[in-house]
């Protein structure tokens, strides 16, 4: 089954379809039209503190979204890494800017490749 690119326009297929739509579900928090089940609460908690309990419920709230709303992957990892874990020369702006990244690692049921999908969320 063929979607749409969301940033072309241009037909997708397979697993980039699947990474734009756990793209997409990792950034919402209930606020697509027509999709309000469509939900993950990472957003919600990206300005709370990054200690260890918190960074653990990060990684629960994204498993959980994608476990519940993405029947299309098997999910087999979640990583946070927060702005000042990184050493790129982009560190100093992202911690300026409170992101952190999400790593998304997932075995795709349609066709057994993995998935990985690297995020930032602020």
């Amino acid at each position: 089954m063929a979607g749409y690119d969301a940033q072309t326009g241009k037909p997708l297929y397979g697993d980039a379809r699947i990474a734009q739509a756990m793209r997409r579900l990792v950034r919402t928090h209930g606020d697509l039209v027509m999709r309000r089940h469509l939900r993950c609460e990472l957003p919600a908690m990206i300005d709370t503190p990054h200690n260890g309990v918190q960074r653990l419920l990060f990684q629960a709230v994204v498993a959980t979204a994608i476990h519940e709303h993405e029947s299309r992957v098997d999910l087999e990892e979640v990583r946070l890494i927060a702005p000042e874990a990184d050493t790129g020369p982009e560190a100093a702006r992202r911690v300026a800017n409170g992101e952190t990244r999400v790593e998304i690692l997932a075995v795709s049921r349609e066709t057994g490749k993995p998935i990985s999908l690297h995020e930032v969320v602020q």
